[in-house]
């Protein structure tokens, strides 16, 4: 185990280009006025990364781009967030992931994407004999880099665990409705599973969140985090420890990459040896200064603008 606690993040890495607001669609081969359009660095798996940084954690990302304007954007966003992308694969032949972020007046969000590099993440791709450098693996955007799904990813997990790392995985939308089938070989080497009600929903056919959470550890995550945006965030361990953190009430601008910054938050938590209602409470407040700002993590800026929130 590394004196210091550091992070590897694997999964997707892409560039978001947003739109706000968008409260309606034009026509074909009309034109519909929008107040602002942005570029900014997005993929969970890089959101999470570059939150970390922020928020002191040594960070490394694991993950795939082209060699195009889009991964120039991104790598030098990175390298700037001082997130160590020496594990990053550049790739001539494919081209770098994108999403247009379509944002209404209510900060509610659409998304137009494409999955492209993240589509050609293999297992090859993926640096096992390099994990002892790090203290925890979290996959981000699982169900988004479809070669590693089920037993590849399972099999990278348990590779981690068996070189003391402890592991989390975020999910994000199934785009191919695989769900649990792709989730469920995962769930024995995960130590932190960190879904969405809306992923819960999807994965079970419901949503509540101790059913969700004794489904989960059933199968054999040892502590199961669900993510409930304005509800707060659950969280329930094997050994019958449970939590709900109630959410903080921030000016919500976008609500892209809150639960990406969450993670970040919670595993900071972790880096600190913080108990588990400790990486709840630092996980909502990252949560809450992500959704003050247009943008996946340009609201969260450092540990001690989560320590305000904590004060309040």
């Amino acid at each position: 185990m590394p004196s210091s606690f550091r992070v590897v993040c694997l999964g997707n890495v892409l560039v978001d280009v947003l739109v706000k607001p968008v409260n309606r669609l034009p026509p074909p081969g009309g034109l519909l006025a929008v107040d602002h359009v942005e570029m900014a660095l997005g993929g969970c798996a890089s959101n999470t990364a570059l939150a970390l940084r922020r928020l002191g954690v040594p960070t490394s990302l694991w993950g795939k781009v082209g060699q195009d304007p889009f991964s120039s954007f991104a790598m030098t966003e990175l390298r700037q967030a001082q997130v160590d992308v020496s594990g990053m694969v550049e790739d001539s032949r494919v081209s770098t992931s994108a999403t247009v972020v379509l944002v209404d007046s209510k900060a509610r969000r659409s998304f137009l994407h494409s999955v492209a590099a993240n589509d050609h993440i293999h297992e090859k791709d993926v640096r096992l004999s390099h994990f002892s450098r790090f203290s925890h693996l979290h996959v981000g955007g699982y169900f988004l880099f479809p070669r590693l799904d089920g037993p590849p990813m399972a099999r990278i997990l348990k590779a981690a665990q068996k070189r003391g790392l402890t592991t989390s995985l975020d999910t994000a939308w199934d785009m191919k409705n695989r769900w649990m089938k792709a989730l469920k070989p995962c769930l024995p080497y995960l130590d932190y599973f960190m879904p969405s009600e809306r992923e819960e929903k999807m994965l079970l056919g419901h949503i509540n969140p101790v059913r969700a959470a004794k489904a989960f550890l059933a199968l054999g995550a040892k502590c199961v985090i669900v993510k409930m945006g304005e509800k707060g965030s659950f969280l329930m361990t094997r050994q019958g420890e449970r939590h709900h953190v109630p959410a903080f009430e921030p000016r919500v601008v976008d609500t892209t990459g809150a639960g990406d910054c969450f993670c970040a938050g919670f595993i900071k938590g972790l880096s600190l040896g913080r108990d588990l209602r400790r990486c709840l409470q630092l996980g909502n407040a990252a949560g809450a200064c992500a959704v003050s700002a247009l943008g996946a993590t340009t609201g969260l800026r450092s540990f001690a603008q989560i320590h305000d929130y904590l004060k309040r």
